[in-house]
C-alpha cells in the first residue's frame, strides 16, 4: 500500500497536459476539439512505470479503443488527429490513463466530488473519466454577440408605451402591486395583465442604451390566451396587446439604430390549447386539432383517447405537447415561409428557443440551417439547465454542441456556482463549474453562452443572494417578505460582486430586467413584477452601468480564454487571457482587506492605476496587466497601532 500511495502520490502532484496544433491553438485544459485537430496529450511517468495507455470509450457506440503512450523522460505522452477517433464525425468519447508498473495497473481519473485528479487501482468502466467532444467546426458564427450585454424583458412587466385595451375577460394590475398568484397546487389563471408593450420597450432604449445592452431577448411575443405567452395561440401574429406587427418592426428598426439586436423566444414543444392550432374552447371557429380530425393540425399532436385525452407538456393540459418531428409541423416552423424565417425577414436576430431539451435533434438541426439560411449570423440559444455537452433527455443524450444545432445555451450551472459561492462561500462548486462548464463546451458556444443570474422562471437574484429560503412559507407569506434593511445592504454587495464575475466569465451576460434597479420577488409569478420606474436603486443602477460599459470596451472579454487560478471561502481569482493580454479578476467575499500586487496593473472598474491595489471585503475588482506582468494576491496585514 505504501508504494501505491508514493505513486499516487507522484503522479497527482503534476497536472495533465493537453496541447494542440498550432493551426487551432493552444487548448490547455479543455475538453472539446475540432474534428480533424491534433492532440498531444501528457502524463508523469514514475520511475516504475513501465507503460502507459489511453483508454477511449465511444459514447454513441459503447466501443472501447486502447492508445499506446510514449516513454519520453518523465513523461508519458500520445500525439493523435481527432478525426483517428472519432466513429463517424462529430461525437462525444470519455478516456482515462492506464499506467502499468510492477506493482499493477492504475488508472487516472477526475476526483469524485472534490478539485483536481487522482490515480485509483486499474477498474472497469468509466466513471470519472475525462471528456472528449469532438466537434465539426463551422466556418460563420453570430459574432454580434462576442463582447456584447443582453437585457431580458417580459413584455407585460416593462414598460406601457402604446393604447391597445385588453381583452374583457383580463384583470389589470397597476405599477407597484404584487402579481396574482395562487398557493402551489392550484391553478392560475395568468389573465392579469399590467399592459407593458412593445412601445413602451421603444421608448425606453435610451435607458437600455445608457446599460451598454447590445442585445434584447424578449419573453414570447405571440398572440396568446396568457401574461406570460408560453401558451401561443398563433404563431404568425405578435399579440395586439403589444401593439401587433407594426410594432415589433417599429421596435427593430429603433433598436438597431442604436446597435441593438433583438432575439425573440420560439416555443415550439407546445401550444396553447386556446390556439388557431388546438382550438378547444372554440374561439378560432369550428377549426383545429381538438375539433376535427380533419384538421390540417390533427397530426401536430398526441392524442391518447380522442378528444380529451392528449400528451401536454408536464401534464399541464393547457400545453399540449406538439410533435415536433411531425413533417408538416417542422416546415410550418422552419421552412422557407415558416415562423422563423419570418419573423428574421422582419428583422429579429435570433432565437431563444424555450425547452430545448423536449425538441429534437434532427428538429433543433433543422431550425438552426433555416434561421442561417435567412440571416448567416442569426443566433440560436438554448435553454438547457444542465451541463449541455452532457445532457441526456428522455434517454438520448444530445448533441447541442456537434457544430450543427444550437450556438449556446443559457448558462444556469454557472448562475448556481456563483450564487452559492458569494451566499455560502462553497469554493469547490465554484471552481468545479467553471472548470466543467469552460471545459467540456468548445469555446465558440461558450463565448456565446447566456450568462444569467436571474430569468423569469427564478427568485429575484437579490432575493436569492440575501433573502430569506422560501421552505416551508406560503406564496401568500412569500409575496409579503422582503429584505430586511440590513440584508439589503448586504445583498446589494453581493449583486455587484455577483455582476462583475457574471461580466468576465465567457458568454454574454444577460441582466434580467429590473435587477439592475433592484427589485425583490421569490419564484414565478412573485419575480414578474412591474419594472419600478422612478423608484431604482441609483447607486445600483450606476454600478450595473459602468461594468457593463467597461465590459464592452475591453476585447479579451469578447473570446479570451478563462483559467481559474485560485479559490477559498474568501477569495476568488481567475485570469481571462487573449494574443498575450491578460485580464485578472479578483472577488473578495471576506470582512478582510486583500491586496493585488502587480508590475503596473489598470482596474476597469475605477480606472485606477498602480502596482498595488485594495480588493476591499465584499467587492470585485478587475486588473487589466502588463503583458509580462506577474502578479499576486494577498490578505493586507494591517500594522498594530
Amino acid at each position: 500500500m505504501a508504494n501505491f500511495e508514493r505513486f499516487a502520490s507522484s503522479v497527482s502532484r503534476a497536472e495533465r497536459k493537453i496541447l494542440l496544433d498550432e493551426k487551432h491553438g493552444d487548448a490547455e485544459g479543455r475538453n472539446a476539439f475540432p474534428l480533424g485537430s491534433s492532440l498531444l496529450l501528457e502524463i508523469p511517468a514514475p520511475a516504475s512505470a513501465t507503460d502507459a495507455e489511453i483508454l477511449v470509450l465511444s459514447d454513441a457506440s459503447g466501443s472501447v479503443r486502447s492508445l499506446k503512450m510514449q516513454k519520453d523522460g518523465k513523461y508519458f505522452r500520445i500525439a493523435f488527429n481527432t478525426a483517428s477517433v472519432a466513429e463517424n464525425g462529430a461525437g462525444l468519447y470519455f478516456y482515462k490513463y492506464r499506467v502499468s508498473t510492477p506493482s499493477g495497473k492504475f488508472d487516472m481519473r477526475k476526483k469524485k466530488d472534490d478539485i483536481g485528479d487522482e490515480l485509483v487501482y486499474a477498474y472497469d468502466g468509466f466513471d470519472g473519466a475525462f471528456q472528449l467532444l469532438i466537434y465539426e467546426k463551422r466556418k460563420k458564427y453570430p459574432k454580434f454577440m462576442h463582447g456584447a450585454v443582453m437585457y431580458q424583458i417580459f413584455p407585460d412587466r416593462f414598460c406601457r408605451g402604446g393604447n391597445a385595451s385588453p381583452r374583457s375577460d383580463a384583470v389589470v394590475q397597476h405599477e407597484g402591486e404584487v402579481p396574482i398568484f395562487s398557493e402551489r397546487g392550484k391553478s392560475l389563471k395568468n389573465n392579469n395583465f399590467f399592459c407593458g408593450d412593445l412601445a413602451g420597450i421603444k421608448k425606453k432604449l435610451g435607458y437600455l442604451s445608457s446599460l451598454g445592452v447590445s442585445v434584447i431577448y424578449l419573453n414570447p411575443i405571440f398572440e396568446a390566451y396568457s401574461n406570460h405567452r408560453y401558451d401561443t395561440g398563433d404563431y404568425m401574429k405578435v399579440d395586439e396587446l403589444l401593439g401587433g406587427e407594426k410594432a415589433l418592426t417599429d421596435l427593430i428598426k429603433a433598436a438597431r439604430r442604436r446597435g441593438i439586436r433583438i432575439i425573440l423566444d420560439g416555443v415550439f414543444n407546445h401550444t396553447g390549447d386556446n390556439s388557431v392550432y388546438f382550438n378547444k374552447y372554440g374561439k378560432y371557429g369550428e377549426g383545429g386539432a381538438y375539433r376535427s380530425k380533419t384538421s390540417p393540425y390533427f397530426k401536430w399532436y398526441n392524442f391518447r383517447k380522442y378528444p380529451d385525452e392528449y400528451e401536454a407538456w408536464w401534464g399541464i393540459r393547457i400545453l399540449p405537447r406538439v410533435n415536433c418531428d411531425e413533417p408538416s409541423y417542422r416546415e410550418f416552423i422552419c421552412g422557407k415561409d415558416g415562423v422563423v424565417r419570418k419573423y428574421l425577414k422582419l428583422g429579429a436576430a435570433g432565437w431563444r428557443l424555450d425547452v430545448a431539451d423536449e425538441l429534437s435533434d434532427d428538429f433543433l438541426k433543422v431550425l438552426k440551417a433555416s434561421a442561417v439560411a435567412q440571416k448567416k449570423d442569426a443566433y440560436v440559444l438554448g435553454e438547457v439547465w444542465e451541463d449541455a455537452s452532457l445532457k441526456t433527455a428522455y434517454g438520448v443524450r444530445r448533441r447541442y454542441f456537434f457544430g450543427d444545432e444550437l450556438d449556446g445555451v443559457m448558462n444556469y450551472p454557472c448562475r448556481t456556482a456563483i450564487i452559492k459561492y458569494l451566499r455560502d462561500g462553497d469554493y469547490k462548486l465554484f471552481l468545479n463549474t467553471l472548470d466543467g462548464i469552460y471545459g467540456n463546451y468548445p469555446p465558440e458556444n461558450a463565448n456565446l453562452l447566456m450568462n444569467i443570474l436571474g430569468t423569469h422562471d427564478t427568485e429575484r437574484i437579490l432575493t436569492a443572494l440575501a433573502g430569506e429560503a422560501p421552505d416551508g412559507k406560503s406564496m401568500a407569506e412569500l409575496s409579503k417578505t422582503v429584505l430586511s434593511e440590513k440584508a439589503y445592504a448586504k445583498g446589494k454587495k453581493l449583486l455587484k460582486m455577483a455582476y462583475v464575475i457574471l461580466s468576465t466569465i465567457p458568454g454574454v451576460p444577460c441582466i434580467y430586467y429590473g435587477d439592475e434597479a433592484g427589485m425583490q420577488g421569490y419564484g414565478d409569478p412573485l419575480c414578474r413584477a412591474f419594472y419600478p420606474w422612478g423608484k431604482e436603486d441609483v447607486e445600483l443602477l450606476d454600478f450595473f452601468r459602468t461594468v457593463s460599459k467597461a465590459r464592452r470596451r475591453e476585447k479579451i472579454l469578447k473570446t479570451g480564454r478563462i483559467s481559474v487560478r485560485f479559490a477559498d471561502r474568501d477569495v476568488a481569482c481567475y485570469e481571462r487571457t487573449l494574443k498575450g493580454k491578460t485580464l485578472v479578476v479578483v472577488a473578495n467575499r471576506s470582512e478582510k482587506t486583500y491586496e493585488f500586487v502587480s508590475g503596473g496593473a489598470t482596474e476597469m472598474i475605477t480606472k485606477k492605476r498602480g502596482a498595488t491595489a485594495e480588493i476591499p471585503p465584499m467587492t470585485a475588482s478587475v486588473f487589466k496587466i502588463k503583458k509580462d506582468g506577474a502578479y499576486t494576491v494577498c490578505e493586507r496585514i494591517t500594522p498594530e497601532k
